[in-house]
């Protein structure tokens, strides 16, 4: 009995090691290291349907400042920052800004949503597809609303967890305030 009782804390610090390596280690036939491209400064090109069913491409808008919106339809913060995003798209389209909203819901709702509100930017389907996006623009925490503001040169220059304010999004692209 004294035996067992020795090696009790033995036991438990080596498993607890075992089972952080299990948490670290890569499962599944996809063995790809993402860190790289979490960390990576440029954007991940990528195409996905809007909400008529056409297949869009993120680089339709190279040479532009992207603000890309990760969100959804049922999303309380998500639903709050997008009044924003249309007054800022309206304001600042002729210098370059361009809204892209890469929605992580149905098609449905997310098209009477859009129709609701009269967003006036693109507005993607992601699905479950979206999720794997939005990791791979560095959300870490596979929170929404997430957004990432991309500079013309196709850098991202600012990644965002939370709700994003209009005063974030002009300092950051340094566009004018007016």
């Amino acid at each position: 009995m004294k035996k067992v009782k020795r090696f009790r804390p033995l036991f438990f610090i080596l498993s607890a090691f075992f089972l952080a390596l299990l948490y670290v280690m890569p499962f599944g036939s996809d063995k790809k290291d993402h860190s790289l491209e979490i960390l990576n400064p440029n954007s991940t090109p990528f195409s996905l349907p809007d909400l008529d069913g056409k297949v869009r491409s993120i680089r339709e808008w190279d040479g532009q400042y992207i603000i890309l919106n990760f969100w959804a339809t049922w999303c309380p913060p998500c639903r709050e920052e997008i009044p924003e995003f249309i007054s800022l798209q309206t304001k600042h389209a002729q210098s370059g800004l361009q809204f892209i909203g890469v929605a992580i819901d149905d098609p449905i709702p997310t098209k009477a949503f859009s129709q609701q509100l009269n967003i006036n930017y693109p507005i993607l389907i992601g699905g479950m597809e979206g999720i794997t996006l939005a990791r791979q623009y560095g959300n870490l925490s596979n929170t929404l609303p997430f957004s990432v503001i991309i500079n013309p040169a196709g850098n991202i220059i600012a990644r965002k967890n939370g709700v994003m304010s209009a005063a974030y999004i002009l300092e950051k692209t340094h566009l004018s305030t007016n």
